[in-house]
């Protein structure tokens, strides 16, 4: 199987932004903005490769607020004490997950000081601008900017130009404010990304000149991306934390024991890591409810199957794992979602992450109900063996998750 991981990668952290920028089922396009800001910002101020790390540390600049209750924007617009509170341990946990992506550590440090201010007044460390990295203080500037534009507040340049300049010397130095203002004037910059409907188009077009983020062929790239991008996905869910990571080991473990290739083992492998990436784009209420769904809104969560399909449509490189993460809910009898395949049609990997899934799912705590027991969920996952399960899968598995639910 071979997979660029340069092209994955680079493709990975840039459409994961995009999913998590989507508040109650609309485009808010913060984290593309503020990628596009930097970049045009600091492109004649830096070396090339220095402006890559501006621009993907931008784009994932607040991945570590992905588990709060509502979209980061709406803390990011208060200014009473919780919301500063809630919004401390973001830059942390960002730069923390981004520094398990290879070649993503100098980004990670950027991201860990994007809400530093030059006059000690910042969070998390309360640093100085001699000690704050140049391209955290261009990420610094160019949030501001979103959002005061996201709010509303602001709809020419004029305004927001008088607005930000009260804050020169405090968050942000004069030259840098400068700067930034003649980007957003060069070709009506501002103007045009104040409509969400020239976003994408922009954003293509500084990240072609960005260019990618070279990913060496002899490290684990891709895998090592995807957990990450796992973790980003439970970390929504309070109650789905280390999911998705062991439903990918619980499925690698049956795959080996089925004695399949060693690329077919991979893909089951990566699949399970992001086959829950659908629920991104579920909303939190939904996700957080403490008491079971109705029918309406089991229907709704059902959608997440068909998101991992659209999501896994936008990363071109891993075609062939599209069809296992998104066919995890179909079952054996033809009554699953989103395609309603049956038997043989269903992918023999999605097979088996449809027990892998039922299984920790059965195994893991809600709050309205207790866990089954290890030996309980596999006695459920045999009764349901051809129904929701393929028979023959089940029995290779159950051996198995006896003993790696422990």
């Amino acid at each position: 199987m071979k997979v660029n991981p340069t092209k994955t990668v680079n493709e990975l952290v840039t459409i994961l932004p995009y999913i998590i920028d989507i508040d109650e089922k609309k485009k808010i396009y913060h984290s593309w903005r503020v990628a596009i800001i930097s970049a045009l910002c600091a492109r004649n101020s830096v070396s090339h490769q220095q402006l890559k790390y501006i621009f993907y540390s931008a784009l994932l600049h607040d991945i570590g607020g992905v588990g709060f209750p509502i979209h980061i924007i709406h803390y990011l617009k208060r200014t009473d004490k919780t919301s500063r509170n809630v919004l401390l341990s973001h830059p942390i946990i960002g730069a923390q997950l981004i520094s398990n992506i290879p070649r993503l550590n100098p980004a990670a440090q950027l991201i860990l000081d994007h809400h530093e201010w030059i006059n000690g007044m910042g969070y998390p460390r309360a640093k100085l601008k001699r000690n704050i990295p140049y391209g955290s203080q261009i990420i610094r500037i160019s949030d501001t900017i979103d959002i005061l534009l996201q709010i509303g507040r602001v709809n020419n340049l004029k305004k927001l130009k008088n607005k930000m300049s009260a804050d020169i010397g405090r968050e942000y130095t004069k030259e840098l404010f400068t700067r930034t203002f003649k980007a957003l004037q060069k070709k009506s910059l501002f103007s045009k990304i104040s409509l969400a409907r020239n976003v994408e188009t922009i954003f293509k077009e500084v990240h072609d000149e960005v260019g990618l983020l070279y990913i060496p062929l002899k490290i684990d790239a891709i895998g090592k991306t995807l957990e990450v991008v796992a973790q980003i996905i439970d970390m929504k869910h309070p109650f789905t934390s280390g999911h998705s990571l062991r439903v990918s080991r619980y499925a690698m473990a049956i795959a080996l024991a089925m004695g399949l290739p060693h690329d077919e083992v991979t893909q089951i492998r990566w699949a399970g890591l992001i086959h829950d990436i659908g629920k991104l784009n579920v909303s939190r209420r939904l996700l957080d409810k403490p008491t079971p769904l109705n029918r309406r809104e089991y229907k709704e969560i059902q959608q997440h199957a068909a998101q991992t399909y659209k999501i896994m449509n936008l990363i071109t490189t891993l075609y062939e794992i599209t069809p296992i993460a998104a066919a995890h809910h179909e079952r054996y009898d033809g009554t699953g979602y989103p395609f309603g395949l049956k038997e043989r049609q269903i992918p023999v990997g999605a097979r088996i992450l449809a027990i892998c899934d039922a299984f920790d799912a059965m195994t893991s705590n809600r709050p309205y109900r207790r866990p089954l027991t290890f030996k309980e969920a596999c006695t459920e996952i045999k009764n349901l063996a051809g129904k929701q399960f393929d028979p023959e899968v089940t029995e290779h598995a159950i051996p198995l998750l006896r003993n790696l639910g422990f």
